[in-house]
């Protein structure tokens, strides 16, 4: 029995990550519905590579689409769809592919991710309902951070301004969304101008109907150069993979439907092409195997944030993750010498650091071009309470030094005296 791990089903489709769509869409066309089981989950750190789609053959991992099909077509697990592609055709799926990672992936991670609005109004929400708590700290803005990287060559960082104190946020920001109780407590600011009232992507409306030309009019050439398929016509693993980027665009009911609104008007094909492949592999029954979603606990939960924060704390993150993909494909458990011996150097490490910084802290501020010394009063009456003490203690009539009733000590003389420092 296969076990393919994908993340969690959201808005209406099997799995909220594209990846995760197309290698479903694959072993839906190329393997019966028994022979294999459909686990949504939300732990990638179940496998080695804490990257899913994972699968899971008999105790052996694979992940990523590109991987999992060259396993399977390798064991002959599954009928290939690529098993009759010429040369040509091989190479040219190779350059698609590239071409769906390089330029039609960022369009989505743009939507669904760097969009402000979208994140806030759909996807942030989406992760919250299939993640258990505390996972919905953690994991959803890692998630964003990974693909604001990705799409950081692309300079639209304005889809984000929404949430930047600097540039776009206003307390009239979303009023009309708020209760009259709290909209009357909210002072009236002054008339927008034009660019204050569009939203980021209005505002950059030029370069977004650019990229999306660049990453989708191609497909849409290619669907119909082949009546209905991007290499050939009929199905090959390429269209599984446009599939799960396209599908997302479409279905996911972000607000601020940039990508959406370009397909409707400017690619009905990518459209036709979306409908067949769902009701092939989601609609039809039997092609699809009931999900066996992992029941998640608390425990667990913070389990997992615990180990999804030192996977990405900096300096130790990679050497955790070098190790625990080490121990898993070893079979390791428990506790052994390696990570005995990792886990002693960095507690003595952050000791060694901790314990630096302090001392460091302690020392007097060398090189600095005022010196103050302050000497240490005690003694009786006002002078124990500081320096207005002191002087209240003066002014009231003592003639003698604080120091000079401490302990034992012999009683001194009042000496005034000028002095000029240099």
């Amino acid at each position: 029995m296969l076990e393919l791990f994908v993340w969690d089903a959201a808005f209406g489709l099997p799995s909220i990550d594209a990846e995760c769509l197309a290698t479903i869409a694959y072993l839906c066309k190329t393997a019966p519905a028994s022979s294999w089981r459909l686990v949504p989950s939300n732990d990638p750190s179940l496998s080695p590579a804490s990257h899913f789609p994972a699968l899971n053959h008999d105790g052996v991992w694979t992940s990523g689409f590109d991987n999992i099909i060259s396993y399977l077509t390798s064991h002959g697990l599954v009928t290939p769809l690529d098993a009759d592609l010429t040369a040509r055709q091989k190479a040219d799926s190779k350059a698609f592919k590239s071409f769906i990672a390089t330029r039609t992936a960022p369009l989505l991670d743009l939507s669904l991710y760097v969009s402000a609005g979208n994140w806030s109004a759909t996807t942030r929400p989406a992760y919250s309902k299939i993640l258990h708590f505390p996972l919905t700290w953690t994991l959803p803005p890692l998630i964003r951070h990974e693909a604001l990287q990705r799409t950081e060559h692309l300079g639209l960082a304005e889809l984000d301004t929404d949430f930047d104190p600097n540039a776009g946020l206003h307390l009239s920001t979303g009023r009309e969304s708020l209760p009259e109780s709290f909209r009357r407590h909210l002072p009236v600011v002054g008339k927008k101008t034009v660019r204050e009232e569009m939203t980021p992507e209005q505002a950059t409306a030029i370069r977004l109907f650019s990229l999306a030309e660049t990453g989708l009019e191609l497909l849409e050439e290619l669907l119909a150069e082949h009546d209905g398929y991007l290499l050939r016509p009929q199905l090959s693993s390429v269209d599984c993979f446009a599939f799960g980027y396209l599908a997302l665009m479409l279905d996911a009911p972000v607000p601020r439907a940039f990508l959406k609104e370009w397909i409707g008007d400017k690619a009905p094909r990518i459209q036709a092409f979306v409908a067949s492949m769902k009701s092939q592999c989601f609609s039809s029954p039997g092609q699809l195997p009931v999900p066996s979603p992992q029941n998640g606990s608390f425990p667990g939960a913070v389990g997992q944030m615990l180990d999804t924060c030192v996977l990405n704390a900096p300096g130790i993150g990679e050497h955790y993750a070098t190790e625990k993909r080490h121990r898993r494909e070893q079979g390791i458990t428990g506790v052994d010498g390696r990570a005995l011996m990792l886990a002693v150097s960095v507690m003595v490490t952050g000791v060694a650091m901790g314990y630096g910084f302090m001392y460091y802290k302690a020392m007097p501020p060398f090189g600095a071009r005022v010196q103050t010394w302050r000497a240490a009063r005690g003694g009786t009456g006002l002078s124990q309470f500081g320096d207005l003490g002191f002087m209240l203690n003066s002014a009231l009539g003592a003639q003698s030094s604080p120091m000079a009733n401490a302990g034992n000590a012999p009683a001194g003389r009042l000496a005034e005296m000028d002095s000029d420092v240099d």
